[in-house]
């Protein structure tokens, strides 16, 4: 993918993020002029840098939405919650191409009809059906040629021999169709050449010009103005047609034509004629048209001439067999198609040129090589004879004409795209190397104080050991500048989580009934890009139960005393080294009887369970996995998977979720997350002569208990630590380690205690050491099962620091 294109998709996605944001404010304020001029630049922009690339499915969708929201912003038609929802559609179909092209370098042709139909249904909000207004001007009141049926063939211009042969290859069974092809008035501003398209059409038996109007005088003639209709008569696949007029579907109609449809009045009751053998097909032709044959043998037998190299060979040998193959029709030599056929299939078996070159040099094309000197007046036009000539009504179209000017983007230029940048874009991979390199300094740095007490305890160096502390003093410090500077880089807002939420709540508020008004709140707090991407599922599951569970009908709502409209509060915040996100709405709550009754059904606790579990206990149940209050399972909620995934995930990244809900009031979620991933504080503890790290995200505190204010309670160790109970879990024991736990001099026992789900556990060690801050990385292989452990880390003496999973170990 080129550099330019990849901009693009950028810009695409934060445009298309801006136009749903605006589209919604709308909807609270429809009257806004700055809104909808707002609105109106976003599109125009996205439509405009569309037209740098290859993509007239997406142009052709932006073009209609920028003219419904430019009638609007005139006031010519007013806003309606109709127009918001067809512009949504067609926005989310212009982000389905953009991920398609991301993904896959393009999209699949076959997207044209949905393209033209979204298009229309857009046009038809402002009035204008018609393509010729969308592009600008008033429709002709008078019938169009570009709307021709099949009953209305022109059959009187096409030539005889051309239609008998064409009704006969209809009796085989052939595709055969008229084509219709209005290009708008305009057409040669926005880069287009109708006369080239149409000569270009696949499969052309035969071709003419038609007039929409009268001609006005020659003074008044506009000559920048294409009034004229392209009607055709072709053989091919109509999926063949549609890819080669993808650019100008909307003013094209195609027409199937049958043998009957192809028969004169006075033919109607004659029996058909007997299928006979395929008939070249004699299209008059005029000098230039020998001239562009000849340049095409020429150009074909060069390009056949090139080395038998590379991945496109099969390609370009394709591509030489089919001009090849209209320089025959062209010139009237269509019963050497059969040769032509055999020659390029033993080329491509061959993966060689030469069966092709060797059926050139004795074709009847083989004395069109040499270059005819071109007819008067070709330079510069038609000479004034054959303009003469091309009076009649309908002018005659050959196929296999030499190809024109190379086509003419249009749009915003390339250059423009660049003006006035004010940041940076860098790739989100070079961003993450940066982050391990900066990393890894600060384990380097680690070594330091190692080597300090080496110098100074082993060879009593302490002047070295001084120096060695003042510089691991002033690389500290640099180190820690360079880490804050580079997770600066990486702080994402939490409003790239949030944008998706108004359309959310929107959609699923109307397909359930129901009013919410959705405020947010915060959304300029920053954390890692990779904690805030996490946040996207779990936060969608809760905003969705929240919706559906949480959230009351507006009648109930009313009965109950409460506002038609509920409200759902998404509120971000920064507390230190946490990101706290709070959901909460006014709904009906959570009943604890009911979860009760339902866990107990589901087998999720028992009979002695079920009659001491406290009511904020029984809330918490909901993240037990496979439990659900729904009724019946849609596709919002039901299957028992939305809160049991919410905390994976949020735990999956060292975060942790809290449930408060009160029956009737309504419900709170909590969600603490860590700013950063990337560093990890932890704890050194030792145990049974091995040293283990433990996240300082854990630790509450460290204290020492003498050995007689431990007692056993139901066979487990408990202390009473500020004034509660806290149980106590040997790490030697949970390890599998048979080492008893030391104590010191004064037989008290190392405690470190630990939070786990807001309550306090304590963990017996033999000591505690420094904290020190490391890159963790996870086990791999084998040692991945191991869910004691979270990953492991170097520490500056070369040893290997192995983490403890405490959640998963106590």
């Amino acid at each position: 993918m080129n550099p330019l294109l990849e901009q693009f998709l950028s810009e695409s996605r934060e445009s298309l993020q801006g136009i749903g944001e605006k589209l919604l404010q709308l909807e609270n304020e429809p009257e806004s002029a700055q809104l909808m001029t707002e609105l109106f630049r976003l599109v125009h922009t996205l439509k405009g840098n569309s037209g740098l690339f290859d993509f007239p499915e997406l142009t052709r969708v932006l073009h209609a939405g920028e003219d419904l929201m430019d009638a609007v912003r005139e006031g010519r038609i007013p806003y309606s919650l109709q127009m918001a929802d067809q512009l949504l559609d067609a926005m989310d179909f212009v982000g389905m191409l953009c991920d398609e092209i991301e993904t896959q370098g393009s999209y699949d042709a076959a997207y044209a009809g949905d393209s033209v139909r979204l298009a229309e249904i857009l046009r038809q909000l402002v009035g204008v059906p018609a393509p010729e207004e969308a592009a600008g001007r008033q429709a002709d009141p008078s019938p169009s040629p570009a709307r021709t049926a099949a009953s209305e063939l022109p059959l009187g211009e096409i030539p005889e021999k051309v239609r008998r042969d064409a009704r006969r290859a209809a009796l085989e069974g052939a595709d055969l169709f008229f084509l219709s092809y209005a290009p708008v008035p305009d057409c040669f501003f926005q880069g287009d050449d109708p006369f080239h398209q149409a000569r270009q059409t696949p499969g052309i038996l035969w071709g003419g010009v038609a007039a929409r109007k009268p001609w006005p005088k020659l003074s008044e003639l506009d000559a920048y103005s294409c009034e004229l209709t392209f009607r055709l008569l072709c053989r091919a696949p109509l999926e063949e047609l549609k890819e080669h007029y993808r650019y100008v579907a909307e003013q094209l109609e195609i027409v199937p034509v049958s043998a009957r449809s192809l028969s004169l009045p006075e033919e109607a009751g004659a029996e058909p004629e007997a299928p006979a053998g395929p008939t070249p097909v004699a299209v008059p032709l005029r000098g230039e048209v020998c001239h562009a044959v000849a340049a095409l043998v020429a150009a074909q037998r060069e390009i056949l001439s090139l080395p038998d190299e590379g991945a496109w060979l099969a390609g370009r040998l394709r591509a030489a067999a089919a001009s090849l193959a209209g320089c025959l029709r062209a010139v009237g030599a269509a019963d050497s198609l059969a040769a032509l056929q055999v020659a390029a299939r033993g080329a491509l078996d061959a993966g060689s040129a030469a069966p092709l070159l060797l059926w050139l040099d004795g074709s009847a094309l083989a004395a069109a090589a040499p270059l005819p000197a071109p007819p008067a007046g070709a330079a510069g036009g038609p000479a004034p004879e054959e303009c003469r000539e091309a009076e009649p009504k309908a002018a005659s179209l050959a196929p296999g004409a030499a190809p024109g000017e190379a086509e003419v983007k249009f749009g915003r230029r390339a250059e423009d795209a660049f003006a006035g940048a004010k940041s940076l874009k860098v790739d989100q991979a070079k961003i993450d190397r940066l982050m391990n390199l900066i990393g890894e300094m600060v384990v380097a740095k680690n070594a330091l104080p190692y080597l300090a007490g080496r110098a100074e305890e082993l060879y009593g160096v302490r002047e070295l050991s001084r120096e060695i502390k003042a510089q691991y003093a002033v690389i500290n410090r640099i180190a820690e500048e360079m880490q804050d500077s580079i997770m600066q880089v990486r702080m994402m807002p939490v409003s790239f989580v949030f944008q998706r939420f108004p359309r959310l709540v929107r959609d699923t508020s109307n397909k359930l009934g129901k009013e919410v008004n959705l405020v947010l709140e915060g959304e300029e707090t920053e954390a890692d890009k990779n904690i805030i991407e996490s946040l996207g599922d779990p936060l969608m599951h809760i905003v969705r139960n929240s919706l559906d569970h949480g959230i009351e009908a507006p009648a109930l709502r009313v009965a109950a005393g409460k506002p038609a409209a509920g409200t759902l509060t998404i509120r971000a915040s920064q507390e230190s080294d946490r990101v706290y996100i709070e959901i909460r709405d006014d709904g009906k709550g959570i009943d604890p009887e009911l979860v009760k009754r339902k866990a107990y059904q589901k087998g999720v606790i028992d009979e002695d369970q079920l009659e001491r579990i406290t009511d904020q206990e029984a809330v918490n149940l909901v993240f037990a996995a496979g439990f659900s209050t729904a009724e019946t399972i849609s596709d919002l909620s039901g299957r028992g998977v939305g809160m049991d995934v919410v905390r994976t995930a949020i735990e999956r990244v060292n975060g942790s979720v809290r449930l408060e809900s009160e029956k009737g009031k309504g419900t709170r979620i909590r969600i603490s997350l860590p700013l950063s991933m990337a560093v990890t504080n932890v704890m050194i503890v030792e145990s049974s002569d091995q040293i283990f790290g433990v996240p300082m995200d854990a630790v509450v505190e460290t204290v020492r208990v003498p050995r007689c204010d431990i007692k056993t309670i139901k066979k487990s160790m408990a202390a009473v630590l500020r004034g509660r109970i806290v149980p106590l879990r040997s790490l030697n024991g949970l390890l599998g380690l048979s080492a008893p736990q030391k104590a010191n001099g004064e037989d008290e026992l190392a405690v470190l205690v630990v939070s786990l789900g807001g309550a306090p556990v304590g963990i017996l060690v033999d000591d505690f050491h420094e904290t020190v801050d490391i890159i963790l990385k996870p086990m791999a292989g084998v040692l991945a099962t191991l869910s004691a452990y979270s990953g492991s880390a170097l520490l500056g003496d070369g040893s290997v620091l192995m983490v403890l999973n405490m959640k998963e170990m106590v």
